[in-house]
């Protein structure tokens, strides 16, 4: 039978019968409230034993915080205090529940793990699975509709009925495990919000996500807080600002971070430019795999920005990109091997290398691909495929190659190769 609350606070209410007027207070927990002593042996027996917590025990053992730290704690506003533990509540570590009440993480986490009742404190509504089950739950489930989207079978505009209403399902589990404090949950609302995967797009509101998880150290929303900084998505434009997220991002490791940090240091765009700066982080990125960051290096190198001038150094890095599939670096590649720069000169490689970018159908490799067949040079002369592959780049737009189609006709010859 449900029982009305008290409208006074002081009148307490008996923990096991629901009484008003409870006098007696149980002396381990001082929470639990009764009106007889033989309520509060019942209660004891029914289950208060094994969850009655004394209030130094209530939260989770943590270090002694520095002396800066407890300068900061004591200099905020905002006094208000977790109704479990006393201590006062920061957004870095404020867990509010469905039910609108707010906690440590680390006190509703002592709920769960210490067999306390899986109920709110203050109105007893049922505790939520905890965030690390619903951010893992909510990821499975966006991957069954991401699956569909990526192979074309559906899109983030056109879902399904049964598609949005897992989305629906999805968002409500993360912003669920993203209030309990989880920051893997706070950053996949942001992208969400982002790039509008299920949800209404709003960059405001990505980046507001991403902001309370990069708060939390995620590398991730660091990283996409540093873009939206970059681009003014979201947020007003500010390169200082993208260049601190970069920063807290780069030094975690990511590699797209440290790309972007060394391209506004080499261009002095939110930091002071600074070349050997630029190819310290544009190497880390490039030591991790990033293409662009590869591609950034052999041009460093071959210029001698940052670095001494060295052609088989940028030609090393070159070449990782070119492996790793980059067209423009298997261009560039193939311009080496026609130059012999870094390298023996060796037309049969400029051909292969051209023709990688060719069948991807980069423009400018077309055209280069159909200057060295005209000429002879790496291959069988052949005026056919000369014309074949200048108008597989004229199609694109190449001016050059354009002319190079109508100059067949004449017998007039091409030498020029461009490079990108």
């Amino acid at each position: 039978m449900d029982k009305k609350k008290c409208a006074d606070p002081s009148i307490k209410e008996c923990s096991n019968c629901g009484t008003s007027g409870a006098k007696l207070t149980c002396g381990q927990c001082k929470v639990a409230h009764y009106c007889s002593k033989a309520c509060q042996k019942q209660h004891w027996n029914n289950g208060h034993k094994g969850s009655c917590i004394a209030p130094e025990k209530r939260r989770p053992h943590k270090e002694k915080p520095s002396a800066s730290k407890a300068a900061d704690d004591q200099a905020e506003d905002n006094s208000e205090s977790c109704p479990i533990c006393l201590e006062v509540l920061s957004d870095a570590t404020r867990c509010t529940l469905p039910c609108e009440h707010d906690f440590h993480q680390e006190c509703v986490e002592a709920l769960r793990k210490l067999g306390v009742l899986q109920a709110c404190p203050l109105c007893r509504a049922d505790l939520p699975d905890g965030p690390q089950k619903l951010f893992e739950e909510g990821c499975r489930m966006y991957f069954l509709v991401f699956r569909n989207v990526e192979s074309g079978k559906t899109s983030w505009r056109t879902l399904t009925a049964s598609e949005q209403n897992i989305i629906t399902k999805v968002k409500v589990m993360f912003t669920t495990a993203a209030k309990q404090g989880h920051a893997g949950a706070q950053h996949n609302i942001g992208v969400m919000y982002q790039h509008g995967h299920g949800v209404v797009q709003d960059l405001k509101e990505a980046a507001r996500w991403f902001r309370k998880a990069a708060d939390q150290g995620n590398a991730d929303a660091q990283y996409n807080l540093g873009c939206m900084f970059l681009n003014g998505e979201g947020v007003v434009q500010g390169y200082k600002e993208a260049a601190r997220w970069y920063l807290k991002a780069a030094k975690q490791g990511d590699a797209g971070a440290q790309y972007n940090l060394g391209v506004m240091y080499r261009d002095g765009r939110g930091v002071s430019r600074d070349l050997k700066e630029a190819v310290r982080w544009t190497r880390k990125s490039a030591d991790q795999g990033e293409v662009g960051a590869q591609k950034n290096l052999f041009s460093q190198y071959l210029k001698g920005e940052g670095v001494p001038q060295d052609d088989k150094e940028a030609l090393c890095w070159l070449r990782k990109a070119a492996d790793g599939g980059d067209i423009g670096a298997q261009h560039n590649l193939g311009l080496m091997y026609l130059g012999g720069r870094g390298v023996p000169q060796d037309d049969k490689e400029a051909v292969r290398w051209f023709r990688k970018a060719a069948d991807q159908g980069y423009a400018e490799s077309q055209f280069s691909l159909g200057l060295m067949y005209q000429m002879g040079k790496g291959a069988a002369q052949s005026n056919k495929e000369a014309t074949r592959w200048f108008r597989k780049a004229a199609a694109q737009g190449h001016a050059d190659a354009q002319s190079g189609v109508a100059n067949m006709r004449d017998g007039y010859s091409y030498t020029a190769h461009g490079e990108n």
